[in-house]
């Protein structure tokens, strides 16, 4: 990892995504993407089920 980013309970994130086409500067519509990693100490209770897909949607 070039750039980690230590935390220890929680951290927050905010992207402003915004372009330039030599006019001006413009809110970009790009889809942005997140994933989140963990150490996860053994042993552990067994994980609750994922929802359906369209229950995860924010759309």
């Amino acid at each position: 990892m070039s750039d980690p980013i230590a935390f220890s309970n929680r951290l927050k994130v905010t992207f402003q995504d915004i372009g330039n086409d030599d006019i001006g500067l413009y809110e970009r519509s790009d889809d942005i993407s997140t994933v989140a990693y963990w150490y996860q100490t053994e042993p552990h209770s067994p994980f609750r089920s994922f929802l359906a897909r369209a229950d995860r949607l924010p759309r």
